[in-house]
């Protein structure tokens, strides 16, 4: 047996941060099969400036087909916020499987691109919301059933709705490769857990009467690469965390400076909508 001890100490380290105001562009944009595209086009803060991120207003933002540009939409800003840019009214242009899209945005004389292919996902058979035995009954997990096609190179993204609210924070990234699954069934795969302190039922995010809805959605292995990315720099600051640094974006710019941020495209498949009643509950360790 080999025993290995950690012994913990705590330094007080003075960072010297720089005064120097470096703004990059920043995007966020996305196109599925159900929605029409968005983007989202602001300048980065300096690191110690909480006052919130500046959409960019006046920019040429198109969506076009990679294949075919002529098949594109030029988005416009929304009245309401600032920097974002959608479809106008009346337009449908909803991503096809298949096919990869480009995102061209053209601002104080620079422009920014980026492409994504929009891979096909395969259908979600169902849910169930359970007790977990991660917290030996005592937390409610959700559970995904469905087959996994043959052939590597797929990738998941899982978005989960509670009474038609995404569970947005970065805390909730859940995303998957079919690397270890090729081809498999997958069975009560739990990707969600509502940990929390029993002592405080309040903190709970899935409560009795609740619905709850999962899209399974395709992500190209680019975006997969950025958000595993996304999920070890959200772990910085332990013993072994990697150490702090921008995440490579799939934009480039035509001055060649760096871009953050990410396109995506993504096929969605939805689940079928669980409500969380009391024979659901009574399974939980009281």
């Amino acid at each position: 047996m080999v025993a290995v001890i950690f012994v913990s100490c705590e330094d007080v380290v003075d960072v010297k941060l720089s005064e120097e105001v470096v703004e990059f562009y920043a995007v966020e944009a996305k196109i599925t099969t159900e929605n029409n595209p968005f983007v989202y086009l602001y300048k980065t803060r300096k690191v110690n400036d909480d006052s919130g991120f500046a959409g960019i207003s006046g920019a040429e933002v198109v969506v076009s087909e990679k294949e075919q540009p002529q098949n594109a939409v030029e988005l416009v800003e929304s009245p309401d916020i600032k920097g974002w840019y959608l479809v106008p009214e009346g337009i449908d242009f909803t991503g096809e499987p298949g096919k990869e899209y480009q995102v061209t945005i053209n601002v104080d004389g620079i422009e920014l691109t980026a492409r994504d292919l929009l891979a096909p996902v395969e259908t979600i058979d169902s849910i169930q919301v359970r007790p977990s035995l991660r917290g030996e009954n005592r937390f409610l997990g959700i559970f995904t059933y469905g087959n996994e096609p043959p052939g590597l190179g797929n990738f998941y993204k899982w978005d989960i709705y509670i009474n038609d609210t995404l569970l947005s924070q970065s805390d909730f990234l859940i995303f998957a490769s079919d690397e270890l699954v090729d081809g498999n069934y997958i069975y009560s795969f739990e990707i969600f857990t509502d940990f929390h302190q029993p002592s405080k039922p309040e903190d709970r995010r899935l409560k009795l009467g609740d619905t709850v809805l999962v899209k399974q959605t395709s992500i190209s292995a680019f975006a997969y690469s950025f958000y595993f990315q996304l999920f070890n720099q959200g772990q910085t600051g332990g013993l072994f965390s990697v150490p702090p640094a921008n995440i490579q974006s799939n934009f480039t710019a035509s001055d060649g400076n760096p871009i953050l941020g990410l396109f995506t495209a993504h096929d969605v498949s939805n689940s079928n909508v669980v409500v969380i009643d009391e024979e659901i509950e009574s399974g939980l360790r009281k």
